[in-house]
């Protein structure tokens, strides 16, 4: 086995991608790929390490032991430049409010009370690659991330003023993530070298993990407003 190294920079590209309660995908106008996407933050967050330090009769320590810090979940804060009603809706489960065309166009959101407890959606994320160790196989390389369940996700402060407005999305990830393999494609199968079928993920994502990412010569998706149709969970 070997190793490649790269150095991550840029995000061109995030995909949404609507949960239900159990965190998984739901089929319809459920999708929605952006190119409109400012930053990602991951903070992590932990519960603090415990000691278990105590000193004897003359002063010294005679237990030193501790529990490691426990991770909990990563918090994420999406950071857009334009605003996509339905990236909005996806993500915080605000309602949409629709004109009166024939056919109603999504123009905007509106804020209720308790919107965050129904709101769960999966995040993925394509970035730029730069100081590569291994020579390109064939087209651009990016990274790829997927966070597979963000929930409780609410829009953040938001300023009107003689300036652009960012539409900031905050919520957490949480585990037993029920997304598997994923409803989608997300890189070329390198066996043998250089193919251009596309897979999805290798292997499932597990109770536990919060949070993936790799190299992957496969191209993100076509941005576009609005959602977009999943129409089968299969990839």
């Amino acid at each position: 086995m070997t190793t490649q190294c790269y150095t991550i920079w840029k995000v061109p590209r995030i995909r949404a991608t609507l949960l239900n309660s159990c965190g998984v995908p739901q089929t319809g106008c459920s999708t929605v790929v952006s190119s409109g996407v400012i930053s990602v933050e991951m903070e992590p967050e932990y519960e603090e390490r415990q000691d278990f330090f105590k000193k004897n009769g003359d002063g010294s320590f005679c237990v030193t032991v501790t529990n490691p810090p426990i991770f909990k979940w990563y918090n994420v804060t999406l950071t857009m430049c334009n605003v996509d009603p339905d990236l909005v809706a996806i993500a915080t489960a605000e309602q949409r409010v629709y004109d009166d065309a024939t056919v109603p166009n999504a123009t905007g959101w509106s804020t209720d009370e308790g919107a965050a407890s129904n709101a769960n959606f999966a995040l993925e994320t394509w970035t730029r690659l730069a100081n590569t160790s291994t020579p390109c196989t064939g087209g651009v390389e990016y990274g790829y991330g997927i966070l597979p369940w963000i929930t409780q996700a609410t829009i953040q402060s938001m300023t009107f003023q003689n300036d652009t407005a960012d539409l900031v999305i905050a919520g957490r990830t949480s585990n037993n993530s029920p997304w598997g393999l994923g409803p989608y494609m997300v890189d070329y199968s390198d066996n043998p070298v250089g193919s251009t079928t596309q897979i999805p993920l290798l292997t499932a994502i597990r109770s536990t993990e919060h949070r993936r990412f790799f190299q992957t010569r496969l191209a993100p998706p076509t941005p576009a407003c609005g959602c977009q149709t999943l129409a089968d969970l299969t990839p």
